[in-house]
């Protein structure tokens, strides 16, 4: 008993910790995108072709992060 609720709360944790780090990733990628630094091989790689080059959408969405 006392075993899965140990489990559940390392699950929880382990879930918790991943999110922020992509969170904290994402936030530095915008700042790199801000600053001009310019993406690094590895988020050359990740953005690929899955993202519309145009549009307003997608243009304000990259700029504001809307």
């Amino acid at each position: 008993m006392v075993q899965d609720i140990l489990n559940a709360i390392n699950a929880l944790k382990n879930t918790a910790v991943g999110r922020c780090r992509q969170r904290i990733e994402e936030a530095a990628r915008k700042a790199r995108e801000i600053r001009g630094g310019g993406l690094t091989e590895e988020e050359k790689m990740q953005s690929g072709p899955g993202e519309p080059p145009c549009g307003v959408t997608s243009i304000l969405k990259r700029k504001h992060g809307l």
